[in-house]
């Protein structure tokens, strides 16, 4: 019996070994990177942003035209049209990082540039920091930045926009896109000026041909307004994008807002930009 018991416990100290070895033993999973290649003409062309930074050892000359009617300040002119023109030029400074320059000039007699202080001509001064790939279904993570400096004609105070993009791409070609982000608005033009402002974009875009070169954009934005006890703005956007080849790209996009928003956003916009790829 004695004998049987010491068989029976022997056993059972090794199965409870074995088991415990078992429990110890690490399960390997492989986890999956995916980069994009593609990154979309974000601020001169639509309203989303994606986490893919320009490429390394490139500069983008980009060239925008942007077209909006019935948008706050347009009746303080003479037309309910405005007109801007934007050059922008992209730097891939290193991996991951991108930095950016541009000066948009208002043409015609509509009013002022949405969101700038009294005056044209203010410099903006951009950098974008893609913190992780996508791993998985984890999305890419980006941080980008972006400074006016009142170099326009009336203008004065400094604003910063500090937006956090999320971009998520999929085996059937489409990747979609989260942002929010906040403003600190500092130029003294309005006595009601917000001077913390914020929002957020959802995005999507996907191929339209075979290659991928053409894709088609949409995104929605929901943007606080600029005065304060004034609602928020809600805007639809649509578009494509056309990477015509190595050192030429195309873009375009029409926008409407939602809500007729008074004094803060514009009814109905479009956007066409160009852009030349030069790699040393």
């Amino acid at each position: 019996m004695k004998q049987a018991f010491t068989c029976v416990c022997v056993l059972a100290f090794a199965v409870c070994a074995i088991a415990q070895e078992k429990e110890k033993t690490t399960i390997k999973t492989t986890t999956t990177t995916v980069k994009s290649g593609f990154d979309l003409l974000g601020g001169e062309t639509f309203n989303v942003t994606d986490a893919t930074p320009f490429e390394t050892h490139a500069v983008d000359l980009r060239f925008a035209f942007r077209w909006e009617t019935e948008n706050f300040p347009a009746n303080a002119g003479d037309s309910n049209d405005d007109f801007y023109i934007q050059p922008v030029v992209v730097w891939g400074s290193c991996p991951n990082v991108e930095v950016s320059v541009s000066t948009p000039v208002q043409i015609g007699d509509g009013g002022n540039i949405p969101g700038q202080a009294d005056g044209h001509h203010d410099s903006y001064f951009g950098l974008l920091w893609k913190l992780t790939d996508q791993q998985d279904y984890w999305p890419a993570l980006a941080l980008a930045s972006n400074l006016r400096v009142p170099t326009g004609q009336r203008s004065n105070g400094v604003d910063w926009e500090l937006r956090l993009a999320m971009t998520n791409q999929y085996d059937s070609g489409i990747r979609s896109h989260f942002n929010i982000f906040g403003i600190t608005a500092n130029h003294d033009n309005y006595d009601d000026l917000r001077h913390f402002q914020y929002g957020a974009v959802a995005g999507l875009d996907g191929p339209l041909c075979a290659d991928g070169a053409v894709r088609w954009v949409f995104d929605y934005m929901y943007r606080i307004g600029q005065h304060e006890g004034g609602g928020g703005k809600n805007i639809a956007e649509a578009g494509w994008q056309w990477q015509i080849d190595d050192c030429n790209k195309l873009g375009m996009s029409v926008q409407a807002g939602l809500d007729h928003a008074e004094d803060e956003a514009a009814n109905l916009g479009a956007a066409l930009t160009y852009a030349y790829t030069l790699k040393y």
